[in-house]
């Protein structure tokens, strides 16, 4: 029987292919948290800033234009005995027009807002990609996942205070930093 399955084998040798199967390495991975290097970094608090800063001023701008508008319209109000129809109509008109100009060009101001924050947000990581690659260097990783895409994970893999230092560092040594994620409106 042995000698059967020998025979069998060196008949069948020829035929018989290594099948090539992946070869994987191990590979030092490291987890971040994006969203808190983000609101936690300095960096990050100074945009988080601006970002408010800049709602700010377009609130503002909708509360004075809103209070200019309640003065016309009850100045306009006041003329409506005053006037012909047809006048007080054309007023009345070109007053409503205003009003939707005006909320036309507050929802773009509005857009441009929400569009800037997402690109300064997208610049932030661009920015400091260069400091998580030294984080990485330092471990000798491969690759950074974000937490959110990490289903489980060794929580000493988690280096987000960290790159957070690190970034703080290289802030505080180049304030200038938050000019290099772009101006409103590019």
């Amino acid at each position: 029987m042995l000698r059967a399955l020998a025979v069998w084998l060196v008949l069948l040798g020829p035929q018989v292919k290594a099948q090539d199967f992946p070869v994987f390495q191990a590979a030092n991975i490291l987890i971040v948290s994006q969203e808190d290097l983000f609101a936690n970094s300095v960096l990050g608090k100074d945009i988080l800033q601006l970002e408010q800063d800049e709602r700010d001023v377009l609130i503002e701008d909708g509360r004075a234009i809103g209070a200019a508008f309640v003065v016309e319209e009850q100045r306009l109000t006041e003329q409506r005995d005053t006037l012909p129809p047809e006048e007080f109509r054309a007023l009345a008109e070109a007053f409503d027009k205003k009003v939707v100009d005006a909320r036309a060009a507050q929802e773009t101001n509005d857009a441009n807002l929400i569009a800037n924050i997402e690109a300064r947000r997208r610049a932030f990581f661009g920015v400091i990609a260069p400091i998580l690659a030294q984080v990485m260097q330092r471990y000798n990783a491969t690759v950074i996942i974000d937490r959110r895409s990490a289903l489980l994970f060794d929580r000493n893999l988690d280096i987000t205070r960290e790159a957070i230092e690190f970034l703080d560092k290289a802030y505080s040594e180049n304030p200038d930093m938050i000019n290099q994620l772009g101006s409103p409106n590019e």
